[in-house]
């Protein structure tokens, strides 16, 4: 692990210096960066200039108590988590800040020996990073809003694609747009429709795949009355009730060959015919097709006709995966949480660095609208105002082979960052007590015994800090 690397930020605030030296020090051990402050006033001036994970403050202070303190920090911060410290008999003080917002207390004499200790601080920090992290998510989205706001990107190449759209969205032209299933055609393709001109009539999206051959050029281009058995009124096909707009035909290699002779006939003439009808109607309307699937080789196989390939290819977009796009996946996770907390009057804060690292490792076959639904799925399994953690995550994205290589990497980093601490801790108790393994277990509060299957295990040599 990076030399370097920091658990988080803390601000202490005490008005005792020996204890802002000491804590400093076995804070700094952990891998914490650490500040300190013996003026209330002055931190609150920090606080308002830096950016703090966590404030651990004493309850008593000359001009301002811990409860005050932490009311003033939070008239202009709201994310930076808050321990009070608290001297025995003033409890009932520290339990009336964590009414207003503090993360809990600690009681004095601190003891760090004691693992709920680390672990409270731990979780406060954390707490903090998820809070700003959220922060931050929601704050990118708001700028990333445009004309074209329901396509949240970051990507280069996803930018590019977006400023290429708007200036093909002036040009009457045909539209292919080609990409994996899920990665966000149709979204494109009303992208292209709202910045055109035609933004003010009609947009029709159609899956061919879904559309049964027998019926599907009845659907596209309408029918007379009577012409078939059930065919009880004249209707409108998509293209004539599109008319002034734009139609946005998915899965076009779906077209069976007998109607694409008509529907290239159509982008030919600009006319249709309804089925039972000898007259034509003109019709205008901008075509956008989409699929996920080869044309080219459609065309070599004799499955799509080469003329209709051509002309629908007037101008063509790929959509990269979602996997080469991963800087996209906390924005879309985030915006994804918001979009479940408006349609189901839902209360889910946001969610956790750990489980956006799951997100971002996993490869996403089934794209944007796989991690969809894997939001949705995860957002019903989180409790009021909560986070949404790894634990909410299905089980298919937990155990794919590049998660279980990261929680190993976690696992690992966090065990040797656990074995630096240790040494670190162990070094300043035997090096305070001159190497003395009693004195030194008496310092720590634990038995000689103990202190001692940890100098073992953590390879401390004693000798070291023994005057000669």
């Amino acid at each position: 692990m990076n030399e370097d690397y920091k658990k988080g930020k803390i601000l202490i605030v005490d008005d005792e210096e020996d204890i802002l030296d000491t804590f400093s020090i076995v804070l700094e051990d952990e891998g914490y960066e650490v500040k300190t402050s013996s003026d209330p006033r002055k931190a609150l001036q920090q606080l308002k200039e830096e950016s703090f994970d966590l404030v651990l403050s004493d309850m008593r202070m000359p001009g301002m108590t811990g409860e005050q303190f932490l009311e003033e920090m939070r008239k202009f911060n709201n994310h930076t988590s808050f321990i009070v410290m608290t001297a025995y008999g003033t409890i009932d003080n520290a339990v009336a800040c964590m009414k207003k917002g503090a993360f809990h207390y600690l009681s004095k004499p601190i003891d760090f020996n004691d693992p709920s200790i680390w672990k409270l601080i731990e979780e406060a920090v954390e707490k903090s990073k998820i809070i700003q992290e959220n922060i931050k998510l929601k704050e990118e989205i708001k700028l990333l809003r445009s004309d074209v706001d329901f396509i949240i990107t970051k990507n280069p190449e996803m930018i590019e694609l977006l400023n290429f759209i708007k200036k093909i969205a002036q040009l009457d032209i045909t539209v292919l747009i080609t990409g994996e299933s899920g990665v966000g055609k149709e979204l494109f393709a009303r992208a292209i429709h709202r910045l055109s001109p035609r933004k003010d009539k009609p947009f029709i999206a159609i899956n061919c795949a879904n559309i049964s051959p027998d019926i599907m050029e009845a659907e596209f281009f309408g029918y007379r009355k009577g012409v078939f058995t059930g065919a009880t009124e004249n209707r409108k096909g998509i293209f004539e009730k599109a008319n002034g707009g734009t139609v946005f035909l998915d899965e076009i290699g779906e077209i069976p060959l007998d109607i694409q002779s008509k529907f290239l006939r159509f982008l030919q003439e600009k006319e249709i015919r309804r089925v039972g009808e000898e007259k034509s109607i003109k019709v205008d309307v901008r075509i956008i097709t989409a699929t996920n699937k080869n044309l080219k080789k459609l065309v070599k196989e004799g499955k799509f006709r080469e003329d209709l390939y051509y002309r629908i290819e007037g101008i063509k977009i790929t959509i990269p995966p979602l996997r080469e796009r991963k800087e996209d996946i906390p924005l879309l996770a985030n915006y994804f949480i918001q979009k479940f907390n408006e349609k189901y009057n839902a209360s889910v804060k946001g969610i956790t660095p750990q489980a956006v690292e799951v997100l971002v490792n996993y490869h996403w076959e089934g794209n944007v609208r796989q991690l969809e639904n894997a939001i949705y799925k995860a957002c019903i399994l989180v409790e009021d105002g909560g986070y949404l953690d790894v634990k909410h995550l299905d089980k298919e994205i937990l155990l794919s082979d590049k998660q279980t290589s990261f929680v190993l990497d976690y696992n690992k980093a966090k065990e040797k960052q656990m074995q630096k601490f240790m040494r670190s801790y162990l070094n300043i108790l035997l090096s305070l007590t001159d190497g003395n393994i009693s004195k030194a277990a008496r310092l720590a509060n634990i038995e000689r015994q103990s202190l001692q299957k940890l100098i073992k295990k953590y390879n401390v040599n004693p000798e070291e800090f023994r005057k000669k």
